[in-house]
């Protein structure tokens, strides 16, 4: 695994390798993801949100980077999203997202390199980078997007009449609660965040657009040079850890065919949520190519019973036996309920039987398969991660983690992943 921030990340690696049986395959990774069905309506009853679920079969990626300290505590974390299918003005794919969930104000960006970094946020009168206001629909999108414009001391975010009481802060940071695996248990560490985000507002800059192609420059406290916190939508992302795998959820919600930039009169709002296992891998060299060894863990992921129903978050628990003679790996993921108080069964259970990659190969650090439940169908993919231990019936890397995905006739849908470690 090599990681464009450096040592002491863990990474899933910034595009698809391959697909198989619906599963991406990314250099440290593997990942599934859906989207929003309201939206798809002719007429879109719901402008301002969206809701809905079905699997996706787009060229999107979600790469997530996270930080560890030496006692696998996740110290900072990334999430960066490209190619979902998201246009702010109906003829290009928005710019990439690069999500770091800070609670500073400040620009994000990726150097040469494709690290992330971080540098002071332009003044809302610097016209020449909020330059829609001299551009229009010509202005640099990028410019718009990645910026976090708060907390802030003077210029207070202005809402609309209707959205009350008006946020004043974008994100609160990570959020940290310690599993159990350190001392045997099966429950990884969960960190999660969320962000309100303002990625394509124009209103970020003290001047519009007027007649002719003149500016109008409104400056003092009134100007337009504040857009407020979640006024083009909102992210979040979770992160189930051990030492060496992740198991990372994410969901997007991002404004659509912005009236500025696309003129079109239907500015609305798409979702995308996605399940990416990924980690610290094991050299493919060094998987065992005799011997079996047995996982335990958790499984998670949404679950939706049909296209229109906004899907459910669910857990269970996940166990994986693997043969390295035969290359055979078999997953187990049962017990699956929804993960709140009334704890209802969700139908993702099953046990299927997958290939791993060729001793000796490039991929032998890789399992897929195909996976069903009931009338649900769909694949599954799979990473072994960190070094060879010695511990249980025989060697074997320490930890595992995938992702799978299913659907049905009915319009239910499941994306979900696992991530377990070796007993």
């Amino acid at each position: 695994m090599s990681c464009a921030d450096g040592a002491g990340f863990q990474c899933s690696g910034g595009g698809i390798i391959r697909t198989d049986n619906g599963v991406g395959l990314s250099s440290s990774g593997v990942q599934v993801y859906g989207k929003s069905t309201s939206d798809l309506a002719a007429n879109n009853p719901t402008k301002t949100t969206a809701s809905g679920f079905a699997l996706e079969d787009g060229n999107g990626v979600a790469e997530m980077r996270v930080a560890k300290d030496a006692a696998g505590n996740v110290t900072t974390a990334a999430l960066l999203l490209s190619n979902l299918g998201l246009s702010w003005d109906g003829r290009t794919e928005r710019p990439p997202i690069i999500e770091t969930f800070r609670t500073t104000m400040s620009r994000t960006q990726l150097n040469s390199s494709g690290a992330i970094t971080f540098s002071g946020l332009p003044e809302p009168s610097d016209l020449s980078f909020y330059n829609f206001a001299t551009l229009g629909t010509n202005g640099t999108q990028a410019n718009y997007a990645n910026n976090a414009y708060f907390p802030r001391t003077g210029n207070p975010s202005r809402c609309p009449a209707d959205v009350t009481p008006c946020p004043t802060v974008e994100s609160v940071g990570l959020q940290n609660r310690a599993g159990d695996w350190r001392t045997g248990g099966p429950t990884p560490d969960w960190v999660s965040a969320a962000r309100l985000h303002e990625d394509g507002d124009v209103h970020a800059g003290n001047g519009t657009p007027g007649p002719n192609g003149a500016v109008t420059i409104i400056s003092g406290g009134s100007g337009v040079g504040v857009p407020y916190p979640g006024s083009k939508g909102y992210r979040s992302f979770s992160n189930w850890g051990l030492q060496y795998a992740n198991l990372g959820t994410w969901v997007s919600q991002d404004t659509v065919l912005i009236e500025e930039w696309a003129n079109v009169g239907n500015e609305h709002n798409k979702n995308r949520r996605g399940i990416v296992a990924f980690g610290d891998v094991t050299a493919p060299t060094a998987v065992p190519t005799t011997g079996t060894a047995t996982y335990s863990g958790i499984a998670y992921g949404w679950y939706g019973s049909g296209t229109l129903t906004e899907p459910p978050v669910f857990r269970g628990a996940a166990t994986v036996t693997v043969n390295f003679a035969t290359r055979q790996a078999v997953i187990t993921v049962q017990n699956t309920a929804t993960n709140d108080a009334a704890g209802t069964p969700v139908p993702a259970t099953f046990t299927a039987t997958t290939t791993l990659g060729a001793a000796g190969a490039n991929v032998a650090n890789y399992l897929t398969g195909t996976v069903s439940s009931g009338a649900l169908s769909g694949g599954l993919g799979g990473r072994l991660f960190g070094p060879v231990v010695g511990t249980g019936d025989s060697a074997g890397p320490a930890e595992i983690a995938g992702a799978f995905r299913m659907s049905a006739a009915s319009g239910a849908a499941i994306i979900g992943g696992f991530v377990g470690r070796k007993q």
